[in-house]
């Protein structure tokens, strides 16, 4: 193209031979303007496709993510209100009866107070996005926010039910062992499904006739001891409202989770279209 027009821009030189240098000088000049011009552009649009290119694929990344934290939050709130539950029929049958009936179905619930979640964040994409100054390739500003402020909150509340985790193991668990046998709760099997039928753990211990009638009998002696039942009963309000908490923080979680997942959808047919 700029060839085409330098052998015009010469031929209209070349008919007025006394200006014919000074033509050619300013069109060479306009030429090579033109074409700098043109190769800044021509690079500018490709630099847009390219961040362009590299912002789409983080939004990917951030739905696969995403997706994944829903389905694990959708779980997380199965098992805590599995805990609220179990905890709830005890109290309720401590104060209906003035004291704890002893017996398989109170072990079975208590053990599954013992069980705690954790938490697992699924923020890869966010990370790289932080790391490599990826943010600044988001044009949607009110996007952008949206997506920092949730990957915020994560982190917030993730440290909130660690420590809480923390206190489970390290207060609830000990005294829960001591007045109750371990249950495997169904959400638990499949985990040892595996080694089970390659034999590599018994799936179940003969045990004596009279084991759960004598095991029973030292606890209720155990709780006789007003100081021991209380500590007991204190212990399962407070492992009760651990779970009401992380149930109230997943929840707010799924819904947050769920309208930015919506909305990177919308980002994404956006990039298709382009």
């Amino acid at each position: 193209m700029i060839n085409f027009f330098r052998k015009i821009r010469k031929k209209l030189a070349d008919d007025n031979k006394p200006l014919k240098y000074m033509r050619y000088a300013i069109g060479e000049i306009v030429l090579v303007v033109v074409g700098i011009l043109i190769a800044l552009q021509v690079n500018k649009h490709q630099d847009h496709l390219e961040a362009r290119s590299r912002e789409c694929e983080y939004i990917k990344g951030l739905i696969t993510d995403l997706t994944t934290e829903k389905m694990f939050l959708e779980s997380y709130l199965e098992f805590d209100q599995e805990v609220i539950n179990n905890a709830e029929a005890i109290l309720q049958g401590y104060y209906d009866r003035a004291g704890f009936t002893i017996d398989t179905i109170f072990s079975k619930r208590l053990s599954i107070l013992n069980n705690r979640s954790t938490f697992r964040k699924h923020n890869s994409t966010y990370r790289e996005l932080l790391a490599t100054g990826g943010l600044n390739l988001l044009l949607d500003q009110t996007l952008k926010q949206q997506i920092m402020l949730y990957f915020q909150t994560v982190d917030q509340y993730e440290t909130v039910i660690r420590q809480n985790n923390e206190y489970i193991d390290n207060h609830f668990a000990p005294l829960a062992l001591q007045v109750g046998t371990h249950y495997v709760p169904n959400h638990q099997l499949k985990w040892s499904q595996k080694i089970l039928e390659k034999g590599y753990i018994k799936p179940i211990f003969n045990k004596p006739a009279d084991f759960e009638f004598t095991f029973f009998k030292h606890i209720t002696n155990y709780l006789n001891d007003p100081i021991q039942e209380l500590e007991l009963v204190n212990q399962i309000q407070y492992r009760y409202r651990i779970s009401a908490v992380h149930l109230s923080i997943v929840d707010e979680l799924l819904d947050s989770n769920l309208v930015l997942l919506e909305d990177l959808k919308k980002a994404i047919n956006y990039c298709d279209r382009d």
